[in-house]
């Protein structure tokens, strides 16, 4: 059996090769955004000649596919060994801050590789639970091969990061670092050490884990009372409401966007969870469309999309 050492080492390399896997979805997700942006100026060079061709006495109704949809990625980690039914009773400590610092916080997560894809709700209560931490130049916040359970964010000074003797390199405010300590429970990969005075902001796995439980339920809690109220999906039983919650997507849509154009292809049923959308109807090409309703939070729309 192998010791602890050698079960950290090799927890590290997977988390390298996942690491390396990862590199290469980006550059094949980056190769299909090209391949996607070249289809929709295609796209619009072909609605152009076909709007020309209407206005020289064409009959002929074309309808723009559906717009592409924003879909929100997640961030996974490890298992996590909190018991759902007792997050109700885990205290989260919100933490004073100015509002310079809450700013500084919360463009650093954005920024950060791994914090972007979270959720505002999500992102506001991780700004909320940082707390602080000033050490003094020369002192080491991360020592490599430790165990790691705290994410920072530098607010004051600078430090300065290395591998073993080789300098990897520096780090100024309104950045991220020890991020994999809270998705991975992993020993640190790297030394951190104070090049100054410095002022910190950290949250540490448990609480982190937490927030993000305690979302995730609240939102799946929210999704299955939507689906409730659909007419559709009222006589499946609750665990086939769940797994259809498990599988919704967050979506969002600017004021102005066209969700659903009239004549196009569906495959996407919608419920608002925020705003409010504007339903028209075209009788026929020569007449402008004509309003029919307004719909708002926990309306749906294009459940017959599911059905064919």
């Amino acid at each position: 059996m192998g010791t602890l050492r050698d079960l950290q080492f090799a927890l590290q390399l997977k988390i390298e090769e996942l690491r390396q896997r990862d590199s290469l979805i980006d550059e094949l997700e980056l190769e299909l955004d090209t391949k996607d942006d070249l289809i929709r100026q295609l796209q619009t060079e072909l609605d152009r000649h076909r709007n020309a061709s209407q206005h020289t006495g064409s009959t002929e109704n074309t309808v723009p596919d559906e717009p592409q949809r924003t879909k929100r990625q997640a961030i996974s980690a490890e298992p996590t060994a909190l018991d759902p039914a007792q997050l109700t009773h885990v205290t989260l400590t919100n933490y004073s801050k100015s509002e310079e610092s809450r700013e500084l916080i919360h463009r650093a997560l954005l920024e950060n590789e791994f914090m972007k894809h979270l959720e505002q709700g999500q992102i506001q209560t991780i700004v909320d639970c940082m707390h602080p931490t000033r050490l003094a130049r020369g002192c080491c916040v991360i020592q490599e091969g430790d165990d790691g359970s705290l994410v920072y964010v530098l607010e004051e000074g600078k430090v300065e990061v290395t591998k073993g003797e080789q300098k990897l390199c520096t780090i100024d405010p309104g950045k991220v670092f020890g991020e994999l300590a809270i998705l991975y429970n992993c020993t640190r990969t790297a030394t951190v050490t104070a090049l100054t005075d410095i002022k910190l902001w950290a949250i540490d796995r448990q609480g982190f884990q937490t927030i993000m439980m305690r979302t995730g339920l609240i939102k799946h809690s929210q999704y299955m009372e939507f689906l409730r109220s659909v007419p559709s999906f009222q006589l499946l039983p609750e665990d086939v409401l769940s797994k259809v919650a498990d599988v919704l997507e967050e979506t969002h849509y600017s004021e102005g966007d066209y969700i659903i154009r009239q004549g196009a292809t569906g495959d996407t049923f919608f419920i608002i969870s925020e705003g409010q959308v504007k339903v028209t109807q075209q009788k026929s090409s020569n007449e402008e469309p004509e309003f029919l309703t307004t719909l708002s939070r926990g309306d749906w729309f294009g459940e017959q999309a599911l059905k064919g």
